[in-house]
């Protein structure tokens, strides 16, 4: 099974686009606090969302608004600008609940 729930903060600006093909396609950082035994840390974690999904979350989002996502975890090989080739780990959000208000 691979199923992910992760709550936190859009913290990058959100990379709405449009494919070759027309599907619209919007990526995203969410930053989730964690608490260790000494301090309170975050990790930004990357994430991608299709279709009718990215249409809503770069209409509706915004750096710092607070949400829940359910996706899964996806790992892929791309190209970088220096010609090496990195993996790539991000989530694929399959449904986002926005927990406050735009502000």
């Amino acid at each position: 099974m691979n199923k992910v729930f992760l709550v936190g903060r859009l913290s990058r600006e959100l990379d709405m686009r449009v494919t070759v093909s027309g599907k619209a396609v919007c990526s995203f950082s969410l930053t989730v606090a964690f608490r260790t035994r000494v301090r309170e840390e975050t990790d930004a974690i990357d994430c991608v969302a299709w279709d009718a999904l990215a249409e809503q979350i770069a209409q509706e989002g915004g750096d710092g608004r607070r949400v829940a996502i359910e996706g899964r975890l996806h790992s892929r090989q791309r190209e970088g600008a220096d010609g090496q080739r990195r993996k790539v780990t991000e989530v694929v959000v399959r449904d986002i609940e926005f927990l406050d208000k735009p502000g």
